[in-house]
């Protein structure tokens, strides 16, 4: 609720002060004290809170719980998706999870998923799966230099364990011009 006039909606008189307070949180067994904001109205001193100290105060609190949970913060989610040199849209084409999911993670409005946590530091542990998964997303993009300096390769044929999959081993890739026989037709 917001309140561009900054008088007390509760008691009508009083004006409103911004105030930050520090409040211990618990998650998990893990304690910790957040910055907490809201109002305060100089007549009848009711705390209230605007939809951005709402929205604010819920963002630090998701933080706090993807740090006990071992998630990567916001910032390390921006971090990550600043050292592949790509902006929100083609991190949510590469690794997934929706057109506005790197916004929403980044801000921490909410957790990744621990698949996701997972793939993005896999991507940044080993550069190959990054060009693996921004190749398959169809996003062929110069190394920056950013890349270039933490990073060895990221090229398939420089990384002698790892191999791609090309196909499933069970699809046979059959020729125009090759007569298919009649009992494969349907399966080809």
């Amino acid at each position: 609720m917001t309140n561009p006039t900054g008088i007390c909606q509760i008691c009508g008189e009083g004006h409103l002060s911004a105030l930050v307070e520090i409040n211990p949180v618990e998650y998990k067994g893990v304690s910790k004290e957040l910055d907490m904001y809201c109002s305060i109205c100089s007549v009848c001193g009711s705390e209230q809170a605007s939809a951005n100290d709402v929205r604010t105060n819920k963002r630090a609190m998701m933080a706090f719980k993807k740090e006990v949970d071992g998630l990567l913060t916001g910032v390390q989610v921006r971090a990550l998706r600043d050292k592949f040199g790509i902006n929100q849209t083609y991190a949510s084409l590469i690794f997934g999870g929706g057109p506005v999911a790197f916004s929403k993670y980044e801000s921490d409005d909410v957790a990744q998923s621990e698949a996701m946590d997972k793939l993005l530091r896999l991507a940044d542990a080993v550069p190959a799966a990054y060009a693996h998964l921004a190749k398959q997303a169809g996003i062929i993009q110069p190394q920056s230099e950013s890349m270039s300096k933490n990073w060895k390769s990221a090229d398939w044929a420089s990384e002698p364990d790892v191999t791609p999959v090309r196909r499933a081993p069970h699809l046979r890739i059959v020729s125009v011009s090759e007569p298919v026989p009649e009992q494969q037709r349907r399966y080809a």
